[in-house]
């Protein structure tokens, strides 16, 4: 793999699809279950697995901050669309803080990254930081609510 810009946003597409096709799956199947909705602490969830999957796929790829508020905007607006669980003014909201959540997580996981990836626990320190990341965004949730 030559060039490893897009990996980040692939990742985040292929994560997105996989969550609304089980989503979809429960519908049809269980309509009488619940379904979680798409709010930040969710779109925080799915940003970290992507972007714990570009680091372990694609280990020191540039990031290009802009692209990744472009293609996480058109990916969260787009595929709920499309899969029929938003409408209307809903995509718009969803595809804004889907691009704000996403674009933060990235430069935050970046940043911490940077920092931790020497040592001994190189290999287990991305899942530690991913997981303080949304419990931060846990919190951060509970706070403007």
């Amino acid at each position: 793999m030559k060039n490893k810009t897009y990996v980040l946003n692939t990742a985040l597409a292929v994560v997105v699809t996989i969550a609304l096709a089980i989503c979809v799956c429960i519908r049809v199947f269980a309509p009488a279950a619940i379904i979680p909705e798409l709010n930040i602490p969710n779109i925080a969830l799915l940003s970290l697995i992507a972007v714990l999957a570009d680091h372990y796929l694609a280990p020191g790829a540039k990031r290009c901050y802009l692209c990744a508020a472009v293609f996480s905007a058109l990916t969260f607006g787009l595929l709920p669309y499309v899969a029929g669980f938003a409408a209307g003014f809903t995509v718009l909201k969803l595809a804004l803080v889907g691009a704000a959540v996403f674009t933060l997580i990235t430069f935050l996981f970046s940043s911490v990254q940077e920092r931790l990836s020497s040592g001994p626990a190189a290999k287990v320190a991305p899942l530690l930081s991913a997981f303080g990341l949304y419990l931060a965004f846990q919190i951060f949730t509970g706070m403007i609510l």
